[in-house]
């Protein structure tokens, strides 16, 4: 193949491009340790209801969800979130949330008082009672990629990222079978909730360096 003017300058261009969104998420993955070692126990009780709340709606639109990410090592470890976490995190698929638009979405949760705000950079949704202050419930948004046959994230910043769950470790891959319905439940606070398949799986795909080691806040 002929090298021409602009196939180069393509070329530049998309890796410039591609250079960027690494830089940009890398950057996004700093880990900012938290100030509160251990919350106290009516913020961890409120914390579950909440998390019970955002369940029920999304229970109710139809929507799969599941524990994940540091939530899900809670259940796993002691049945309710860490002592050091101020938010719980669910894992949702895009292909069901596209049924909806995002004006519905704001309005379903906010009859429930509850406040829906979206990062379309993260891919991530925000769930957060405003009478309950410090505290949140993430929906992390997932969607197959057929090219590879894994779940990905989606946002922005990684729309344009190869489809490389090996190289690009920010698209934090993990394979369908984990989420196939239906979904076990277990304990969790008090209340019940959906978890993947395979118990500590999809925290192998998660946390790639250590998911075989508790990991502590750096003050604790």
């Amino acid at each position: 193949m002929r090298i021409t003017l602009t196939r180069a300058l393509s070329a530049l261009c998309l890796s410039t491009v591609v250079l960027l969104m690494w830089t940009v998420l890398r950057q996004s993955h700093v880990k900012h340790f938290t100030q509160t070692c251990h919350h106290p126990e009516q913020f961890q009780e409120e914390l579950h209801k909440l998390a019970n709340r955002v369940h029920r709606v999304l229970s109710a639109l139809g929507l799969s969800h599941f524990l994940c990410y540091g939530s899900l090592w809670g259940q796993i470890r002691i049945s309710r979130s860490l002592p050091w976490e101020a938010d719980v995190e669910f894992c949702l698929l895009n292909e069901e949330l596209t049924k909806y638009d995002e004006v519905f979405l704001v309005r379903t949760f906010k009859k429930h008082n509850l406040q829906l705000t979206y990062n379309s950079g993260e891919g991530m949704y925000g769930v957060k009672d405003p009478a309950f202050g410090g505290a949140s419930v993430q929906l992390i948004v997932f969607e197959e990629d057929p090219l590879i046959g894994m779940l990905r994230r989606v946002g922005w910043k990684r729309r344009m990222l190869p489809p490389d769950c090996e190289g690009m470790t920010s698209l934090e891959c993990f394979p369908p079978r984990l989420i196939a319905p239906p979904l076990p439940v277990k304990e969790f606070g008090g209340f019940v909730f959906p978890v993947p398949r395979e118990g500590i799986e999809i925290q192998k795909y998660h946390y790639q360096d250590n998911w075989w080691k508790e990991v502590l806040p750096k003050n604790c």
